[in-house]
């Protein structure tokens, strides 16, 4: 077997080396416990929403992460879009007309979707975007308003009145916020409207 020069194989350790490991390792552990601490803690927000926020610290300083949750803009956006997909799907199962009143909802829902990306936009001073969910607004209220009969006729014309003569809210930001607000919440009603449309399957 060959070796490197000058080195002897199996030599025992000098008795100063341990003892220089042994005060390494000491001072090593010293510092582990003295180190800095980090502490977890999960909240629960009244959204449903479980957030975890993380508390560190070091020589004698703490930070806190703030929570992150959705704003209700997303929530409602969210919520719109499901309630509409699940009218979409069912009235496709049955087959019906284009020009079914049902689908008087879904057009009137499809307007609350657009209506809040434009609201949205106008809090991320998004003009361009805010004024293109504004056409599409106007739009789909307009096929909407074709075939909706009842109620869901009636809440589409309160809604359209709302934002009748608003025209791009890029040239008026803060009234178009206010109007688009409203008239999110003058569409409301056919959340309800959707789901006791579509039949309950029993299942969660």
């Amino acid at each position: 077997m060959n070796h490197r020069p000058g080195v002897k194989p199996n030599a025992p350790i000098p008795i100063v080396t341990i003892f220089l490991l042994l005060l390494a390792l000491a001072a090593a552990t010293l510092a582990a416990c003295s180190g800095g601490s980090t502490s977890s803690s999960s909240t629960t927000t009244d959204s449903g929403l479980t957030t975890t926020s993380q508390n560190s610290s070091t020589a004698g300083t703490s930070t806190t992460s703030p929570p992150v949750t959705l704003s209700e803009y997303d929530r409602e956006l969210a919520k719109t879009a499901t309630v509409q997909h699940g009218l979409v799907v069912y009235l496709d199962e049955q087959q019906a007309a284009d020009d079914d009143p049902r689908y008087g909802i879904v057009y009137g829902l499809r307007a609350r979707t657009q209506a809040i990306t434009g609201r949205q936009a106008l809090a991320k001073n998004d003009f361009n975007l805010a004024d293109v969910a504004m056409r599409d607004i106007y739009s789909t209220l307009n096929l909407g308003k074709r075939i909706a009969t009842g109620t869901t006729a009636q809440t589409l014309e309160d809604a359209h009145a709302i934002v009748e003569t608003l025209g791009a809210p890029s040239d008026a930001p803060d009234r178009a916020a206010t109007l688009l607000d409203e008239f999110i919440a003058a569409l409301s009603p056919l959340l309800d409207e959707a789901t006791a449309t579509v039949p309950s399957t029993g299942t969660t």
